[in-house]
């Protein structure tokens, strides 16, 4: 009877899968952030990928409840989050924009002074807003022969990947091509000079012929038409609405063509198409130390802004994407070097309100914009004012510093009740309060309360003085002529801080952990598998290989 018994347990000892190795020390961290890449997208679309994607989930390290854990939603503070570990707590970047009550003027995330863009003397761009450093600065530190490049659609998504003293970091811009900033010290041809030959190929191509969107996955299509709040869209696929002319020279000028240009597939091919030229062009991953590429992926974000992410836009564009990203993970591969990829995204989001109420759960448009300055009307009626009483930036409100503090705490209590009565409004809360709250060390971020949630969003001098929670499901105000916000993100709701955070290398066995981690988890990973240390940091380091690894430092 024993020895049968012994005879089963080793069998099944023998059919279980062997533990995956850790992953080997990598000469290149490839970090990808797919924007608007919501886990519910993820999910819905998982079953049809074939290529990158498919890859990704079938032989990685797949966390498809991933988050990003903090309130602030939006681009700019989440890409903040994936290379540096730390909530927008500590980056300092607590949305795309704040307001500076005492210069009564609206502050950019990727503003930047020190940083002048070729062409755009209004626009300097730059890190100097993120507080923290980046994964691609400590490789720096930890060897000085390490080189960190980033590329976007958008300046903030290269940016804030890239952190500060990168090598290139380079984003789209409508008229010049993929550009950068200009550091002291340094020229524009010398910055330019990894992207001035893909910027004039790219324009001699598209003068020949122009970017065109094709239809990968024909069962997406839909031709009917519909309304979201005042505007109407087609919903033919490809999109033929603002098109570029065939046949006719791609015309940097013309603002409608480019708005299509952002909101397809084509945008994300010529990010990619760079992103791997300079993987080329820099031997990136064949030095003597670890490099970084990030690459921030925008076309999904634009997609669904302009056409909702159920509509058959975003449906043919996530086959285009997963094909993009099997195409760079073949070319990985082929370098034969140890690498290590993580995908992931900088917020989720929503679809349109109106295919939201049609599907079972009510959704309704909102403006606080709107809504916001009716009340500081009210106000300036009910006090005498002869100033506004604060101003209205995005889910936040700034007091006017010229308010008279003898009244302010009278007024922010009136304020409060008038923005409470609204029926689309959940609640709000002071800055002064939710600076005093404190996030439970390991706390699941699925567990986090709504004010712990924008504890790691605050800030003390940048946040604004109330802090505004419109109800889940709502849409963000009545789209625009340009169609550029039928549907949106930003709010502490999970169907906007869940994304997928995904682990590859060439040669993988992975596993899928449905539990919840963080996208502050990523760097100090990433740091871990790379072998150099990392600062002090929210995050944590995962482990990777299905066993007790040693990879992680000791917690």
């Amino acid at each position: 009877m024993i020895r049968p018994m012994i005879a089963a347990a080793l069998a099944s000892v023998l059919a279980a899968p062997a533990l995956a190795a850790a992953p080997p020390r990598p000469k290149l961290i490839v970090a990808i952030s797919v924007d608007q890449f919501s886990a519910n997208l993820f999910a819905q679309f998982r079953q049809r990928y074939t290529a990158g994607l498919k890859r990704l989930e079938s032989e990685g390290v797949v966390f498809p409840s991933g988050y990003q854990s903090h309130a602030a939603t939006e681009t700019c503070p989440g890409h903040s989050t994936i290379l540096t570990g730390m909530h927008p707590s500590a980056t300092g970047i607590i949305a795309n924009n704040w307001f500076d009550p005492v210069a009564a003027k609206e502050v950019y995330c990727s503003l930047d002074p020190a940083g002048p863009v070729p062409g755009r003397p209004k626009d300097p761009r730059g890190p100097a807003n993120l507080k923290v450093p980046t994964l691609g600065e400590w490789l720096k530190q930890a060897d000085g022969r390490s080189r960190v490049y980033a590329v976007s659609g958008k300046d903030r998504g290269a940016i804030m990947m890239a952190g500060h003293n990168a090598d290139g970091t380079f984003w789209w811009d409508e008229a010049n091509g993929f550009t950068t900033y200009v550091p002291a010290g340094t020229t524009a041809e010398q910055r330019l000079a990894p992207v001035a030959a893909f910027n004039k190929a790219l324009f001699a191509k598209w003068a020949k012929a122009p970017p065109a969107w094709t239809v990968l996955d024909k069962s997406c299509g839909w031709t009917e038409s519909r309304t979201y709040g005042h505007l109407t869209i087609d919903h033919r696929v490809p999109p033929p609405v603002g098109a570029p002319a065939p046949a006719k020279p791609f015309d940097v000028n013309d603002k409608t063509a480019l708005k299509w240009l952002r909101a397809s597939p084509v945008f994300d091919q010529i990010t990619m198409d760079l992103a791997i030229k300079l993987l080329d062009d820099q031997k990136l991953g064949r030095g003597e130390a670890t490099d970084l590429l990030a690459i921030s992926l925008s076309a999904t974000d634009y997609v669904g802004h302009r056409y909702g992410n159920q509509g058959p836009e975003m449906c043919d564009h996530q086959a285009h994407l997963d094909r993009l990203i099997g195409t760079l993970l073949d070319r990985l591969a082929a370098l034969k070097v140890p690498v290590a990829v993580v995908l992931t995204a900088d917020h989720g989001a929503i679809d349109a309100a109106e295919r939201v109420a049609e599907r079972g759960i009510p959704a309704l448009r909102f403006s606080l914009g709107t809504e916001g300055r009716k009340i500081g009307e009210t106000l300036k009626a009910e006090f005498a004012l002869d100033l506004a009483p604060f101003y209205v930036n995005d889910e936040q409100l700034y007091y006017n510093p010229r308010l008279d503090p003898v009244v302010r705490d009278e007024i922010e209590a009136r304020t409060i009740a008038l923005l409470r009565a609204l029926p689309a409004v959940q609640d709000v809360f002071r800055k002064a309060d939710i600076l005093k709250v404190e996030v439970p060390a390991g706390k699941p971020a699925d567990e986090l309360t709504l004010t712990e949630r924008f504890a790691e969003s605050i800030d003390p001098v940048r946040s604004g003085d109330l802090l505004v929670v419109t109800k889940p499901y709502e849409s963000f105000g009545d789209p625009d002529s340009a169609g550029d916000s039928i549907a949106g993100h930003g709010s502490p709701w999970q169907y906007d801080r869940r994304v997928p955070i995904l682990f590859w290398w060439p040669g993988a066995e992975g596993f899928e952990q449905p539990l919840p981690i963080e996208t502050v988890d990523i760097a100090p990973t990433l740091a871990a598998i790379a072998g150099i240390p990392a600062p002090k940091v929210d995050g944590r380091c995962l482990d990777l290989d299905r066993s007790k690894s040693d990879i992680c430092p000791a917690r």
